[in-house]
Formats: structure tokens, sequence, C-alpha cells
């Protein structure tokens, strides 16, 4: 439940940047992307798409995405995705508790554009 609670506020924070803010935006306006963000067992998901600037979000996963996410559980995805350390992911992918299913650059690709968001680069 919390997962997908921080999964959908993550959606509402990448809409909102894709509108106020500039350097977001000048980063994701040609940008055409299709993810999904889900535990293992598949309880828990959501989907983005970036097209050309403009973001939607949905539940569950889209058709073929780009690539995929995939955490062993709820718990740690929560864990890791609200953690300030920044090498939390880098560990998780490390101990194989984040896979991604799919095309790396474009999950290389994603992790800048949320740092974007965040203001952390």
């Amino acid at each position: 439940m919390k997962l997908n609670l921080l999964l959908y506020v993550l959606s509402i924070k990448l809409k909102k940047a894709a509108k106020k803010n500039a350097r977001f935006m000048k980063f994701i306006r040609d940008k055409n992307l299709k993810l999904g963000i889900r535990t293992a067992d598949g309880r828990s998901g959501r989907q983005y798409t970036f097209s050309n600037g403009k973001i939607l979000s949905g539940s569950g996963l889209p058709e073929a995405p780009d690539f995929v996410m995939v955490w062993s559980d709820a718990d740690t995805a929560f864990k890791t995705m609200s953690s300030t350390n920044e090498e939390a992911a880098v560990a998780a992918l490390t101990e194989k508790k984040l896979q991604v299913e799919g095309d790396l650059k474009e999950f290389m690709w994603f992790s800048r554009a949320v740092d974007i968001m965040m203001g952390k680069a």
C-alpha cells in the first residue's frame, strides 16, 4: 500500500515538474518512453509514459515498455525509493533486490530525469 502511494506521488511530482521546472521540461521535451515500476509478485506497480514533454501515469504496466524496474518486494522498494541515501538504489541493484528488465540506457535516462526533477543534478 505504501509503495503504491509512493509511486502515485512520484507521478504527481513528475507531472508538476513537466509543467513548472524549466530544466526538467527541456530534458524531457523530445523523449518518448514507456516504463514500469513493480514488485516481483506483481501486487504493486505503476506505469509512466513520457511523450514529447508530457507525462502520463496509471496503475499496472504499459504495453511494450522500454524497461521495467522489478523490486524484490514492496518494503524494499519503498525504503530504497524514499531513502535520502543516493547509493541505496545501487546497493539494491548489486544485491539483486532491484532488477531492470529491458533497455538499461533508458533506465539510466529515467534515473537522470528523476535526479533533475529532485534538484540533485
